[in-house]
């Protein structure tokens, strides 16, 4: 193994000051984050996977972690081709690429010719399901409703306790815009775009995932000919938390 070095770089690209951080030498993986985290999300992975011969790149998305957000409403698309627009900046050749969650979304909209694709719980189908948001906005309205006549201030603590449990506290306390574009993003439904997908691909899962389905990851599976399906038993959306060690164990084997 090598010693792990990390750096952390800035570059402005399209008018934005864009954080990322750089770990490793050896074959290239970019890694997206998912929505309401960052690049420091993924430190136990970039530092198993830059100490075992790769070179790992993950930035802060536009509106997470130290970079800024966009200054208008962007939706995947727009993720998508300022992270093209990245990866030409750093002149980086034969990039493999891991997206988690929103990242995962990302992905299926990017034109750079990757090499394997890494999707880990990917947030790509978009069904008429009720969300765990829109469950809670439920509760709110009806609680709150019983609460609000009474005392405002008591409202809005209740509020907040509940986005704080429920693990969806990042998009109550996200700005205006990041909320817009929030709205935009979960209302793109990308499961047309992962039929142009000819990569070799992995597809990592946790079993007992609330936020994307397993049913998702099977749908993934199919539509995509050269792909195969790991799931992380007791694991739930964010195995880069929970189960690092396996899910990294995972990655090195399918990079390898």
């Amino acid at each position: 193994m090598t010693i792990f070095e990390l750096k952390e770089n800035k570059i402005n690209l399209n008018g934005i000051d864009l954080y990322y951080k750089v770990a490793g030498e050896g074959k290239p993986l970019l890694i997206l984050h998912g929505w309401g985290a960052g690049s420091s999300s993924w430190m136990r992975t970039i530092e198993e996977l830059s100490s075992n011969g790769f070179q790992v790149i993950v930035p802060d998305l536009p509106g997470f972690g130290k970079t800024n957000p966009p200054s208008t409403i962007w939706g995947v698309g727009e993720y998508a081709d300022f992270i093209d627009d990245f990866i030409r900046e750093i002149k980086v050749n034969n990039i493999s690429v891991l997206g988690h969650s929103f990242g995962g979304g990302i992905i299926t909209k990017l034109k750079t010719n990757l090499d394997k694709i890494i999707f880990c719980d990917a947030a790509i189908v978009r069904k008429e399901r009720l969300s765990l948001r829109q469950k809670i906005s439920r509760l709110i309205s009806t609680i709150g409703k019983k609460i609000v006549s009474k005392d405002f201030f008591a409202y809005k603590l209740f509020e907040k306790a509940t986005y704080f449990v429920s693990g969806t506290y990042d998009y109550y306390s996200a700005n205006p815009l990041m909320k817009d574009i929030f709205k935009k993003v979960i209302s793109e439904d990308l499961s047309l775009d992962i039929n142009k997908i000819n990569n070799q691909c992995l597809i990592i899962w946790g079993d007992n995932d609330k936020v994307t389905p397993v049913e998702d990851a099977y749908f993934i599976n199919e539509k995509i000919s050269n792909s195969e399906l790991k799931f992380i038993k007791k694991c739930g959306h964010n195995p880069h938390r929970t189960n690092n060690k396996e899910l990294n164990s995972i990655i090195i084997n399918f990079l390898k």
